[in-house]
C-alpha cells in the first residue's frame, strides 16, 4: 500500500493555492482512534462518517497557475474569472 499524498486548495476566481504532500492512512469508525479524532470535529455529519484520513504534512508549497507566466496580475486574473463565472452561473450570487 502507498499512502503518499497530495492535496491542492486552489482560489479558482485568482487562481492561486497551496500544495500539501505527505503520508495519509484511514481510521476506520469502531475504534479508538476514531472516537477520539471525531471528538475534534462539530460538524453535523458526524454521525455519517465512516472513516477519517490523517495526513502528516511532509511538505507544503505555494501554488500559482501558468496565467501568471505571461505576467498577468493578480487584479486582472480575479477580472477574467469572475466574469467567465457569471455567464456560467447568471442568476447566481457570490462574493468577491
Amino acid at each position: 500500500m502507498n499512502a503518499r499524498i497530495e492535496i491542492n486548495f486552489v482560489d479558482p476566481f485568482v487562481r492561486k493555492g497551496y500544495r500539501f504532500a505527505g503520508t495519509a492512512i484511514v481510521v476506520e469508525r469502531g475504534t479508538d482512534t476514531f472516537d477520539t479524532l471525531l471528538g475534534r470535529y462539530l460538524g453535523a455529519l458526524g454521525p455519517r462518517m465512516r472513516a477519517i484520513v490523517v495526513i502528516t504534512v511532509i511538505k507544503a508549497l505555494p501554488l500559482t497557475s501558468p496565467v501568471y507566466d505571461d505576467g498577468k496580475a493578480e487584479p486582472d486574473v480575479r477580472r477574467s474569472w469572475t466574469t467567465r463565472f457569471r455567464k456560467l452561473q447568471p442568476n447566481e450570487r457570490f462574493m468577491e
